[in-house]
């Protein structure tokens, strides 16, 4: 019953980044395309700011893992509606675990270096560099920089209960 009432939970809070992640601020302010890679890049950034936040508190450990799970079932049924084969879906969801992952690790150094170190061009790169600038020169990457430096500083000290009640906004 207490997995069942975390994996809710997950699934709630999962649903909010998920949905925060198909503003049309990204699409139209931030000149993100909408495409699988980059609502997949949106959506990363939005769940990693919420892990990063809830990593503080080991109390949520269990609950963050369950953000990861739901995540990756919720991209393994996209790539199914995109017509994806089932031979192909387990090779693309490897691709996309290592990139996520990596992104988790780069985005996490990134954040605290921009707190503690008071560096916030690490975070900057990151997202020139995950957005796919270079070739993307439309994307808005320092809107989409300032908006994260915005609720990294709204979720850097968020209570507990206001994830846990999934009472917390996002800031565009």
């Amino acid at each position: 019953m207490f997995n069942s009432f975390k994996k809710n939970k997950a699934l709630k809070i999962y649903t909010k980044i998920a949905k925060q992640s198909r503003e049309p601020f990204f699409f139209r302010e931030c000149k993100i395309e909408d495409t699988f890679q980059q609502r997949f890049e949106i959506l990363s950034l939005n769940l990693i700011i919420i892990l990063w936040s809830m990593k503080k508190n080991k109390n949520l450990f269990e609950l963050s893992q369950k953000l990861i799970d739901i995540f990756f079932q919720d991209l393994d049924n996209s790539l199914r509606e995109l017509g994806v084969s089932d031979l192909s879906v387990g090779k693309k969801i490897k691709i996309l675990a290592e990139n996520f992952f990596g992104r988790l690790a780069s985005y996490s150094d990134s954040i605290e270096r921009s707190i503690n170190e008071n560096k916030k061009s690490y975070l900057r790169i990151s997202i020139k560099k995950n957005f796919n600038y270079k070739e993307k020169p439309k994307i808005e990457c320092e809107k989409i920089f300032k908006y994260a430096v915005k609720n990294i500083e709204l979720f850097k000290n968020i209570n507990e209960d206001k994830i846990l009640n999934v009472s917390f906004e996002f800031i565009n």
